[in-house]
């Protein structure tokens, strides 16, 4: 072989190689670790069949081809290191569809990029070496038979070796076998095998279908319960023993046993406590704790600080944002699919605790203040059921403009609240707000710009006033309906509940803390948020230690307005139960009352400085699994509809 074939060789080796360790240098804030080696050895396989890919056709073609090879990598890499930075995760084969809907936010792309400018630097230098040395220094002529063959034998050669590798670590939730075979994490992959190689994961489970369905879930019979205790649990009598039997899917059978084997919630002393009272619901977009402040807004500081007071709840952030954030809220699943059509795929599954059917006797209506088309919420509420949806352009009578730009929460509410206040039916009113929405720069944000007079004199960034600007349109909408609802004899039959979709991604950890009491460096703290359930009957502040997050909000309500369900069929719990609590991240670290993990480092700490024991983990590692590949089997399969709506099935 030429010398100049084996420097083109050699360049695909380095690229790659180069390529996956500053995309690594990005994510993981380092290279080397544990997984390093085997990374390396998954990217010369790679690097070959590029090589032979490039050298295929005449010295004119293969140039062609090198050079939008390298330009079309080089582009994957630097979006896929934006799109973690802003969304903490790795864009699927799925998200690619819709990359319009993340362009929007170009603003906030490009800040990003400035705040890494180094990563990004040292990724383009190898692409202009290549622009500038490439004619000189590599041979493109076409590859003869016999290199052909040696090339390709080569291939195979170290792909043997990767397998070895996969193979040899076959033991954890998250061995290399079970997440190249079993296992959707794309984060942990990543880390693993390499974004390439993880891509190409990713597309196969597209064409072929994920078989993640295939695996055993291990069941812990630990949480089994007892007979003489049912009568005390947020369960309903499902026999689970007829359906196990009766049934011929094997996946549905395993579904059947797992929720089987759980225990479920108690029932507690705020079962029913809210039954028959009116909801007004807000998801609220990338609220934080230090938008909540007694000056500034002064209604959001009165109902986080009085009624129920979550001092643990935490909005995590997944790679869908607001779409799995609202999700996550309804549902009470873990979504894994990470993209914006998180809602809309999921438009014809059955589930009996959504909205419309846990409260079928109230008159439900949903309002946006943005356009309905975006991820496509006019189709997904129509074919669940929900006939009074509502927002810009589709019913919504207010000024609306760009994200970018802003729209009120305050002319949402004023537009929207005479539709149903009167009702002789209690009614559910359910708010997708975006006034907080990024970024808020005051040039742009017509709700900043509203607010600006109120913050400017803060002690903090424009950015960070910007955003505290956009938060008090949130505030003001609260003033307005607890005004309108006392005024029409409707406040003390009421409850009003907030929660964010996730926390504010817009601002950095250094943006945040220049307003928060807490250091919010911390990759679990970073996503400290506030859940608000109030009524204006509630004459005592209840403070609810326990940690928890957004699939928890749904059970938390139905035991409130005590409607029967079954809190083993749905992953979050009743906070205001006595068992332990539980948030999920998207990368599959999680944290307890007293327990966080890392799923990246393999960290474990112990918020009482105690030892932990490797049982836990491993018990708490595997129903984090569960949780996601149940959560997908429910809607792969739509598993509620054949358990509840079985009669009319047959």
């Amino acid at each position: 072989m030429k010398i100049k074939k084996v420097f083109l060789l050699l360049f695909w080796i380095i690229l790659i190689i180069f390529f996956e360790c500053v995309y690594r240098l990005t994510l993981f804030k380092n290279i080397i670790d544990s997984d390093f080696i085997q990374m390396l050895f998954f990217c010369i396989p790679i690097s070959i069949l590029l090589f032979i890919f490039s050298s295929l056709f005449t010295e004119k073609t293969n140039k062609k081809i090198t050079l939008l090879t390298v330009i079309g990598l080089y582009v994957l890499f630097f979006a896929q290191m934006v799109y973690y930075q802003v969304y903490d995760g790795v864009f699927s084969v799925y998200a690619l569809s819709n990359g319009g809907q993340v362009l929007q936010f170009w603003s906030t792309i490009l800040s990003t990029i400035l705040s890494n400018i180094y990563n990004y630097i040292c990724l383009t230098v190898p692409v202009l070496l290549f622009l500038i040395f490439n004619k000189k220094i590599f041979d493109y002529n076409k590859l003869d038979s016999k290199l052909i063959i040696l090339s390709c034998s080569s291939y195979l050669f170290f792909i043997g070796i990767c397998f070895g590798f996969i193979n040899m670590d076959k033991e954890s939730i998250y061995s290399s076998y079970n997440l190249y075979f079993n296992t959707s994490a794309p984060v942990l992959s990543a880390k693993k095998f390499g974004l390439i190689s993880t891509m190409n994961i990713d597309l196969n489970r597209v064409v072929f279908g994920m078989q993640e369905k295939k695996i055993e879930i291990i069941i812990d019979n630990d949480n089994k319960l007892e007979n003489e205790t049912k009568e005390y649990y947020n369960n309903l009598d499902i026999d689970f023993d007829s359906l196990i039997e009766n049934e011929e899917d094997d996946i549905i059978s395993m579904i059947h046993s797992y929720f089987k084997s759980l225990s479920g919630t108690k029932k507690n002393e705020y079962t029913g406590m809210f039954e028959g009272k009116n909801v007004i619901l807000f998801l609220a977009e990338s609220l934080d704790p230090i938008a909540i402040d007694k000056d500034l807004t002064p209604t959001l500081y009165k109902l986080a600080n009085s009624g129920f007071n979550f001092t643990n709840y935490y909005a995590p952030k997944y790679p869908a944002s607001t779409a799995d954030g609202e999700f996550r809220t309804e549902w009470s699943l873990i979504s894994s699919r990470g993209d914006t059509l998180t809602l809309y795929a999921n438009r014809n599954v059955y589930s009996p605790y959504l909205f419309v059917n846990s409260f079928s006797n109230y008159d439900i209506n949903i309002y946006h203040n943005y356009t309905g088309d975006f991820y496509k919420r006019n189709q997904y509420f129509k074919a669940l059921g929900y006939d009074n949806f509502k927002s810009c352009y589709y019913g919504l009578n207010i000024q609306c403009g760009t994200l970018r730009e802003g729209a009120s929460d305050l002319e949402m509410v004023n537009a929207s609240i005479d539709e149903y206040i009167n009702s002789t039916d209690p009614f559910f009113a359910y708010y997708i707000t975006v006034s907080g929405h990024l970024t808020y720069y005051k040039s742009s944000n017509k709700m900043v710009q509203k607010n600006w007079d109120m913050v400017e004199d803060l002690p903090y960034s424009d950015y960070v006033k910007g955003y505290l600007s956009a938060n008090i349109e949130l505030d003001k909408a609260l003033e307005s309906l607890i005004t309108k609802l006392s005024d029409a004899g409707k406040l003390n039959d009421t409850v009003i509940i907030i929660t964010p979709d996730h926390y504010p991604y817009g601002l950095s950890a250094d943006q945040i803390n220049e307003v928060s009491l807490e250091n919010r460096d911390d990759p679990f703290e970073l996503y400290k948020s506030d859940l608000i359930i109030w009524n204006s009957e509630m004459t005592d502040t209840i403070t609810i230690d326990k940690v928890g997050s957004n699939p928890d909000v749904l059970p938390t309500m139905l035991n409130l307005f005590g409607i029967d369900y079954d809190s083993r069929m749905i992953m979050g719990q009743d906070l205001l139960s006595d068992s332990e609590g539980l948030v999920v991240l998207a990368n599959r670290s999680w944290f307890t009352d007293t327990v966080r993990y890392n799923s990246v480092t393999d960290e474990i700490f112990s918020t009482d400085g105690s030892t932990v024991d490797s049982n836990y983990i491993s018990k708490m590692n595997n129903l984090v699994d569960n949780q996601f590949k149940i959560s997908n089997l429910i809607l792969e399969n739509n598993y509620y509809e054949k358990v509840f709506k079985q009669d009319e099935i047959d």
